[in-house]
């Protein structure tokens, strides 16, 4: 039955307030699976900020496309895709979706969706720049164009940032989802702390195995475990690393990940402008204790940009560092966030280590939310970050340009390098002419291996650690997903014993 705004509004009950770790409780428990998210909307859940990684997770907005194993796109809400001479590409939209609204997704609401994140006040990173606009051929049937061909367009159309809605969604320059996308579950209530979700009964793909499940922010690390040990969480982001030794083997989920830990430098302004001084930051950071004894074993030792949880990575290419400066007594403020307790930990420990080379270090904590502007904006020396490399898209250079090119919209560490731009660019165009994918994605892979040389020898960024993704699951819990690119993890097959395993 499709969902008006007038039942969205009523149709469910009162959020626990876990954002302050209060969790709703009756003394019999949830009556249905809670999931503890470690991170808060930034944007009022739109799709077009990083808020678009939750309606993924959630199982709400879908994309175009989605991604393989390989990191290849396969179909999602499009059935077909193919390149058109004019390097624009052509997508068929699967027949019989329909919005949580009860409307029919066609070509024209596909259109309109990745129009208006293209053309967002704040454009998702993974379209910044690109000139993309898309309109309809037909009812089911699509092209979207960007100024420059891009051979990676399908990828990038599997972005969480590009998620399809109902053109009710997009109203006096918002954008609301509730009620308007196309997955197993929609929302059905939104505060603050949370959102409760409903099965999408007209649901085009295998209907989800519960009849809905709420999802609390719970940006606290300690929260979120003392809720799964309590029985008050099912599922949580992020466990801590610090708090597994308190948690049953059997609740941890442990998987490779996509993300590294990286020290951010800034190349524009301040000390670090000087390479010198970059260098002697670098050769000051030991990620020892981090990796052995902050993520207690449970990360990787830094190989670079791109670390073992991608095989196709491990042919690094060797580059040159500046000869280190003197530090001095140089000042550098560092700066982390709180959302994932290993940071502030790793930070301390990091301004140690600076402090014995010789600088003069303070640091600064934040909630993420309330730190990126600043992040963004230059305001430290040093920003040390937990970064997916291929969350956006799938491929590397998608991150790689947002990062670490001149024009990146995602540039921390300020970088302006005519090397990293020609390398960055030659990702681009590295498998122009080929049409074999298999064949397509090596040489990109390889001029991924080229770019990442060329942004480490400019010290722009000090990998410190390769993390895994540790997640908590209760017993009786199934079917959640263990996702390397941090897309998913309730699914449509996601389910809860209902007899109390909790």
């Amino acid at each position: 039955m499709p969902l008006t705004r007038r039942t969205l509004l009523a149709a469910s009950a009162p959020l626990a307030l876990a954002a302050a770790g209060c969790f709703a409780d009756d003394g019999s428990g949830p009556a249905r699976l809670v999931l503890a998210n470690a991170l808060t909307p930034a944007a009022g859940l739109s799709p077009h900020s990083e808020d678009a990684f939750l309606l993924a997770r959630w199982s709400v907005a879908e994309t175009l496309l989605a991604l393989g194993d390989d990191g290849l796109p396969v179909a999602f809400l499009a059935t077909a895709w193919a390149q058109h001479p004019d390097g624009a590409w052509d997508l068929t939209l699967r027949e019989g979706v329909r919005f949580h609204d009860g409307t029919a997704l066609d070509a024209a609401a596909a259109a309109a969706a990745l129009n208006a994140a293209a053309t967002a006040p704040a454009p998702p990173r993974v379209v910044d720049g690109l000139g993309l606009t898309a309109e309809p051929t037909g009812d089911l049937t699509l092209r979207v164009a960007t100024a420059a061909p891009d051979p990676v367009l399908p990828q990038r159309l599997s972005s969480p940032q590009l998620a399809i809605l109902a053109p009710a969604a997009y109203t006096g320059g918002a954008v609301d989802p509730a009620g308007f996308a196309t997955g197993p579950y929609a929302i059905t209530e939104s505060t603050a702390t949370g959102v409760e979700l409903a099965r999408h009964d007209d649901y085009w793909g295998e209907p989800a195995a519960m009849d809905g499940y709420r999802a609390d922010y719970v940006p606290d690390a300690a929260t979120r475990v003392a809720a799964l040990r309590s029985g008050e969480a099912h599922v949580i982001e992020a466990v801590p690393y610090a708090q597994i030794a308190t948690l049953d083997d059997t609740r941890l989920q442990d998987a490779p990940t996509g993300r590294t830990v990286s020290l951010y430098l800034n190349t524009a302004a301040g000390p670090l402008a000087d390479p010198a001084l970059r260098a002697a930051v670098a050769a000051a950071v030991d990620p020892a204790p981090i990796t052995d004894d902050i993520y207690e074993g449970r990360a990787d030792a830094p190989e670079g940009l791109f670390g073992p949880a991608l095989a196709w990575a491990a042919d690094h290419r060797p580059h040159t560092l500046p000869e280190p400066a003197a530090p001095g007594g140089q000042a550098l403020a560092l700066a982390t966030y709180s959302n994932r307790a290993e940071l502030p930990e790793a930070l301390t420990v990091i301004a140690a280590q600076l402090e014995a080379a010789g600088f003069t270090v303070t640091t600064e904590v934040r909630e993420y939310n309330d730190i990126e502007p600043d992040m963004l904006a230059g305001a430290y020396d040093a920003f040390l970050m937990s970064r997916s490399v291929v969350q956006d898209s799938g491929d590397a250079y998608t991150y790689l340009a947002s990062d670490f090119a001149s024009t990146g919209g995602f540039n921390v560490s300020q970088l302006t390098d005519p090397d990293v731009d020609a390398a960055v660019a030659a990702v681009a165009t590295a498998a122009d002419g080929t049409t074999d994918p298999a064949e397509a994605a090596a040489l990109r892979q390889s001029a991924v291996l080229d770019a990442e040389a060329a942004v480490l020898a400019t010290v722009a960024v000090v990998p410190v650690a390769h993390e895994r993704l540790v997640t908590g699951v209760a017993q009786g819990v199934t079917d959640v997903a263990a996702d390397p690119r941090e897309r998913r993890i309730i699914t449509a097959a996601t389910a809860i014993d209902q007899d109390g395993h909790r």
